[in-house]
């Protein structure tokens, strides 16, 4: 009977108060991965949603840089993870392109759970100011009459910027060869020091091209950038290619669903935070949501429509 009763009062516990037994979160440090170096285009904006989302947490988002393979590495690693919201990674559209064009450790849409999307990524394609090339068409011939002679640098094999630079040798019948690096600060880096020719890279070239060391030549987006209105894009120089790109958070596969809306709603309120929007005004990354059930949708039209269309390269 009195077992019975003592049932009974904690049932009825529930009814009154039904977040009672529920476990708290976070009652830890919260991890972001990001799968390149320091200082570029990913991390920096990525620190400063942490720092706002820390004060909406109550505890602390770190940042954590494992670079390599465009992401890949990373990616490979959160896989194994706890799902527990606890090991979070920023999955760049490169995280999921580079599946198709080299075995990792991971299936981009299968093993992983997206939280949000909260920016796109700009690109350009940079060569350094004294360069003879003035144009992208001065580029395209000088690698035409050179076969293999150019190189150009990005933050990763497989990255957007790679496989778009693959499409454009192939239209333009060109051959160069491309040097990867860890970042895109890297890869900026290594034109700026002469040991690449070109860089088509997201903005961590911005600074150079304003203080007139370097100098940019085609917009890879579909659209020219606000900043530079004068640079036309690859679609209005005659090639029909344009990078598609994503920046956001996913976690393991498998997070219980009212902590992947706990982190929803806490890194899209910490997005809106002007530290952050700062530091994607830097790098002229635009504020771009898509929720977590958008985001899921976007990442898999990408990832069969890039399949499709790497499969259509390789049997030419």
């Amino acid at each position: 009977m009195k077992k019975g009763f003592l049932i009974a009062l904690i049932l009825f516990s529930f009814l009154i108060n039904p977040c009672m037994g529920a476990v708290e979160f976070p009652t830890k440090a919260i991890e972001l991965w990001v799968g390149y170096g320091a200082g570029g285009s990913t991390d920096i904006p990525a620190r400063a949603l942490a720092e706002a989302a820390s004060k909406i947490f109550g505890q602390p988002v770190v940042v954590v840089n494992k670079p390599g393979g465009g992401s890949s590495v990373m990616l490979g690693e959160l896989k194994t993870r706890k799902p527990d919201g606890y090991t979070l990674g920023i999955i760049p559209s490169a995280g999921v392109l580079i599946a198709h064009l080299r075995k990792v450790p991971y299936h981009p849409i299968n093993d992983f759970d997206p939280i949000l999307q909260y920016s796109v990524y700009q690109y350009g394609l940079v060569v350094k100011a004294d360069a003879p090339w003035k144009t992208l068409k001065d580029l395209i011939a000088y690698a035409q009459a050179n076969p293999n002679k150019v190189k150009y640098s990005t933050a990763g094999a497989g990255s957007t910027q790679h496989l778009l630079m693959i499409q454009l040798g192939e239209v333009a019948k060109v051959k160069w060869t491309h040097i990867p690096y860890g970042s895109g600060m890297e890869a900026v880096t290594a034109l700026l020091g002469g040991h690449v020719d070109f860089c088509p890279q997201t903005t961590e070239w911005k600074p150079h091209v304003d203080a007139g060391r370097l100098r940019l030549l085609a917009i890879l987006n579909d659209k020219r950038m606000d900043s530079y209105p004068d640079v036309p894009t690859l679609i209005e120089q005659g090639y029909n290619l344009a990078a598609s790109s994503a920046i956001g958070i996913v976690g393991p596969k498998g997070l219980p669903k009212d902590r992947q809306k706990l982190l929803y709603e806490a890194f899209y309120k910490g997005s809106q935070d002007t530290a952050f929007k700062n530091s994607l005004k830097q790098f002229d990354l635009p504020l771009f949501y898509r929720n977590t059930e958008e985001f899921e949708k976007f990442l898999k039209e990408l990832y069969e429509s890039s399949g499709k269309l790497i499969e259509k390269m390789e049997k030419k």
